[in-house]
């Protein structure tokens, strides 16, 4: 056997290397184009107003900034990971839509990056880069709440890290990958408690015996007690352990109840229609799963696509089950229907080895026209934004709400600035939180919007006591609002109407 020189020798092992590398360079310059058009997609986007939700999460975590404590000192009912994540961008300057905005899509950015990391291991390069397009378009798409940072958008991220974890635990069988599933669907469920829907889904990625079912869900439950006991213990050494309990489990409990009143199915049908086609062309990529339409994936790829199966239904199931129309309550299944729709649409492009040239043609053809149909009705959504207003946009969105509300608050929080110090406290009987936010100024009593005090025995006797240990400077009703609390706090102080601003009345001390 003829030997390689040094020289030849070095050459030929390098030369793989030098292949894989520009593959790699070349994988990271198409996701980054992928970004970069998500990244534009949005912009049109960043002028629309915080919603109350938002306002909610982010004036918790404002206050827990200034030394308050979540459900103590300002009730919600989320998990307290939610208000973790909100801090960031209330770390520099006045808080504003704006940076919320921002950092909303810095996260996203993350999402569509680790669509492209699983489905590149699992269905190869392309399917990767087709679904992080496809969730990078419709993950931004206005109408279908891209650009609002809720806890159902804020959940994707874990719930994605829990799937890599799920994938690689399947093909390495590693303990730390079961542990590392485990901590991230802890952190899902720390930010929405749906997320607790994922622990049955990763069955998928268990041998079928007992042993391995055991040391998989044992170190699932090791990777959850280390984002889990931390949290816990913080709230218990402050003492808002109970308040923690009451906020996500009890009262959760009472608004579920309360909601199952409200469950109609022709809103449901018309809001979910948006998911439709990109479901259906997901069932495409179910269907590769089975064998019989595509013999050529190995059992690790089919395995690996029956988990992100497992975790579209399961969040699909925790949507349904919420029995609201709510189209952010859908938001979580986008990046697995999109992990799966890239697969079929490549699918489309094969041709037999034999086949003539326009067979090929028309196969490219039939999978560019299917990506387009997908992605254009998403696209389009955001560039109508070009030109609009704050109004508009929150309009167009959120309807009466938007423009009367949401869109005002930005010009409440003005008026407050103006008239208050920042140590004064003032109260808003309604379910406009934003406004706290906006304004920097605390509320007088813990229960920031209004739905509490229809559903916790004795909040609104807490309320009362506390607008009268902490008299509160402005006092924000709705236009024509009354609450019996509005009473006992305007009339003691002696305020007047100081103005009308959308849908807002303001009551303080006369000029």
């Amino acid at each position: 056997m003829e030997e390689l020189s040094p020289s030849r020798a070095i050459r030929a092992q390098s030369e793989p290397l030098t292949a894989t590398a520009v593959q790699q360079r070349s994988d990271v310059l198409l996701l980054v184009g992928v970004l970069i058009v998500s990244l534009l997609l949005r912009l049109p986007g960043f002028a629309l107003p915080l919603e109350r939700d938002e306002g909610a999460y982010a004036y918790v975590a404002w206050n827990w900034l200034q030394g308050g404590l979540p459900y103590r000192d300002a009730f919600d009912h989320k998990p307290p990971l939610v208000y973790l994540l909100y801090m960031p961008p209330l770390l520099f300057g006045t808080p504003s839509a704006l940076a919320i905005r921002v950092w909303a899509t810095l996260l996203f950015l993350v999402d569509v990056a680790l669509v492209f990391a699983i489905g590149r291991r699992v269905w190869g390069r392309a399917a990767g880069l087709l679904a992080a397009l496809i969730f990078g378009i419709a993950g931004s798409a206005f109408d279908l709440q891209g650009l609002v940072l809720n806890t159902d958008q804020a959940l994707v991220l874990p719930a994605l890290i829990g799937l890599w974890s799920a994938i690689r635990l399947h093909e390495t069988r590693q303990l730390r990958f079961a542990i590392g599933a485990g901590a991230a669907i802890a952190a899902t469920i720390l930010v929405k408690p749906v997320g607790i829907v994922l622990l049955p889904a990763l069955l998928i990625a268990c041998r079928r015996n007992v042993r391995s079912i055991a040391r998989v869900y044992g170190g699932a439950a090791l990777g959850a007690a280390i984002v889990g006991l931390p949290i816990a213990g913080y709230f218990a050494l402050r003492g808002g352990w109970s308040d923690l309990v009451f906020g996500v489990l009890t009262y959760n409990r009472l608004y579920a109840s309360e909601s199952q009143d409200r469950w109609l199915l022709g809103p449901l049908v018309d809001m979910f229609a948006a998911f439709v086609p990109l479901l259906l062309v997901a069932i495409g990529g179910v269907a590769l799963l089975d064998g019989r339409s595509d013999a050529s994936l190995s059992p690790r790829t089919r395995r690996s696509g029956w988990l992100i199966v497992g975790w579209c239904v399961a969040l699909l199931i925790a949507a349904i089950g919420s029995l609201r129309a709510y189209v952010h309550y859908y938001y979580p299944i986008l990046p697995f229907l999109a992990l799966l729709a890239a697969p079929c649409v490549l699918w489309l492009r094969r041709s037999a080895p034999d086949a003539a040239p326009l067979q090929r043609i028309a196969n490219q053809l039939a999978a560019l026209l299917l990506a387009t149909l997908l992605l254009v009705p998403f696209a389009r959504q955001n560039l109508s934004l070009l030109g609009t207003t704050a109004e508009q946009q929150a309009i167009r969105l959120y309807g009466d709400a938007g423009k009367h509300y949401f869109a005002q608050a930005p010009r409440v929080a003005e008026f407050v600035r103006k008239r208050t110090q920042p140590e004064d406290h003032i109260y808003i009987f309604a379910a406009e939180p934003e406004v706290y936010l906006l304004s920097e100024r605390r509320a007088a009593n813990r229960y920031i919007y209004d739905y509490p005090l229809g559903l916790v025995p004795g909040a609104s006797a807490e309320l009362q006591r506390d607008l009268a240990a902490r008299p509160p400077k402005l006092v924000i009703t709705y236009f024509g609002v009354r609450p019996e609390a509005f009473f006992q706090s305007v009339e003691a102080q002696n305020f007047t109407k100081l103005a009308e601003i959308g849908g807002y009345e303001i009551f303080g001390p006369p000029e």
